[in-house]
């Protein structure tokens, strides 16, 4: 075993699981990621704790839930301690960031030897000043809404711009830049955050007709569903559902375009495995991918993330080091972006933290019989504000059954084998009372342990359930 591998960490924005292409769900080509699948490890029951941009990442760096670290929402956070980062600073590592931060303003400083690429304006006045197009596509007017406040659309767009001055080629370039100009006296852990595929759906050629729009498949799940939640009806996400259009073949170049964008993505990560070979060191590092959060895409009714159903809450989460991980290995076991700080940690001979909440996976991925099956996830979301006209809620999945508390609303209660695409809420069917008490005990004890603000109007609420 190596004693002190590289890390190599790519995350991608908002990517649903399904759009890798060795599992077969979509037309999506994937090869860099197939290839670090096939070469390593794959789960395919991975979760975010929240799915949203910056909890999802703060949970990922620093080890904790959103509502410990208090990393809640995406403008008025910022990161105070990032465990991760420090962790492998102090172990003698050099930390080194491209791209997408979003855990703060004017705070990556502290917590890396360098960085860039996470500046939208720079990244603009880099394209103006080789007379280019702005290639930020969030600027373009075409794919905001009109409503407020001004989020991106599924609308797909062809970008007037060469593929290697896209804003994914250039965190790619930042990326590249710090392997081949770094301290080759210490291990490097090095971090390529892209923006992509997050919408909007701009992309250039040949990404954009990559797909056939008449290959996307309407899923059971498309539009809204019975014995949903009221907020599911007042959110603004099912606003702009509905603005885009309640038929799916409104929808079809919109999932072209996003399997489009994620093959874009994939290339540039290509470029990166590219240059660990070119180095000799792809054996050496630890690569591992994963996104963020996924994609609605109509799902439910609804536009974006921020719920608690599959498409939104399931991440791709994959790992390649040879000298320790088994290649070809496909996983269920349930894990969660938690389980990364301390897994690269264990990986790398580094001390863990007592906080942190996730586990060390390194048995599991090196193939030992590891019981993972019976471990309950969490995951939680608060409303970025009354616009948004949702309610804060809480999850448990265990085994195969997920219970979601909507916070005054309608609760969920899905069976994920039977019915994988959440269509019939068993929230009243007596039949599963006793799987219902069983999730809710599981939910009250870990928003307990988590000093979760909403510990005792949970408690009150199913109280309040029972004597009913």
């Amino acid at each position: 075993m190596i004693d002190r591998p590289n890390v190599l960490f790519i995350i991608s924005d908002q990517q649903r699981p399904d759009t890798m292409g060795w599992r077969g769900q979509t037309p999506c080509r994937t090869p860099s990621m197939d290839r670090l699948a096939a070469e390593g490890i794959s789960f395919d029951r991975a979760m975010t704790p929240c799915p949203l941009c910056l909890p999802a990442r703060a949970a990922t760096f620093t080890g904790l839930y959103p509502h410990e670290n208090q990393m809640l929402d995406n403008k008025t956070s910022a990161l105070r301690e990032c465990q991760l980062l420090e962790t492998f600073r102090e172990g003698g590592y050099e930390v080194n960031y491209a791209g997408k931060w979003h855990l703060g303003h004017d705070n990556i400083d502290l917590f890396t030897d360098r960085n860039a690429g996470d500046s939208t304006k720079a990244y603009t006045e880099w394209c103006l000043a080789q007379g280019l197009k702005d290639g930020w596509t969030f600027n373009d007017p075409r794919v905001r809404t009109h409503r407020k406040p001004s989020m991106s659309t599924p609308l797909a767009l062809e970008q007037d711009l060469p593929v290697d001055k896209t804003n994914d080629a250039y965190i790619a370039d930042i990326a590249i830049g710090h392997l081949q100009t770094r301290d080759r006296s210490r291990p490097f852990f090095q971090v390529c955050s892209f923006n992509g595929p997050h919408p909007p759906f701009v992309v250039p050629e040949p990404y954009f007709s990559m797909y056939d729009p008449m290959a996307a498949t309407c899923p059971a799940n498309f539009g809204p569903q019975p014995g949903e939640p009221d907020a599911n009806k007042t959110s603004y996400y099912r606003q702009l559902f509905l603005d885009h259009g309640e038929d799916f073949d409104s929808w079809r170049k919109s999932y072209a375009v996003y399997w489009g964008f994620t093959t874009l993505i994939d290339d540039q990560m290509g470029r990166l495995l590219r240059e660990l070979e070119a180095q000799d060191i792809l054996d050496d590092t630890i690569v591992l991918f994963m996104s963020d959060h996924g994609e609605n895409l109509g799902a439910h009714g609804l536009w974006h993330k921020m719920v608690a159903y599959e498409e939104s809450i399931r991440v791709p989460l994959v790992m390649r080091l040879p000298a320790v991980i088994r290649g070809g290995q496909r996983s269920c076991a349930p894990v969660t972006q938690l389980d990364i700080a301390p897994t690269l940690a264990g990986l790398c001979g580094l001390p863990g933290r007592p906080e942190w909440r996730g586990i060390d996976l390194s048995k599991l991925l090196a193939g030992e019989d590891t019981i993972l099956e019976d471990r309950p996830l969490f995951g939680l979301h608060k409303p970025l504000g009354e616009w948004m006209q949702a309610v804060p809620w809480r999850m448990v999945t265990h085994r195969n059954f997920k219970y979601v508390w909507n916070r005054g609303d309608r609760d969920e209660l899905f069976d994920l084998n039977a019915d994988p695409f959440e269509t019939t809420n068993g929230i009243d069917d007596p039949g599963l009372d006793d799987v219902l008490g069983r999730l809710q005990r599981m939910l009250e004890d870990f928003m307990r342990e988590t000093d979760d603000p909403y510990l005792a109007e949970f408690k009150a609420e199913i109280e309040s359930s029972y004597d009913s």
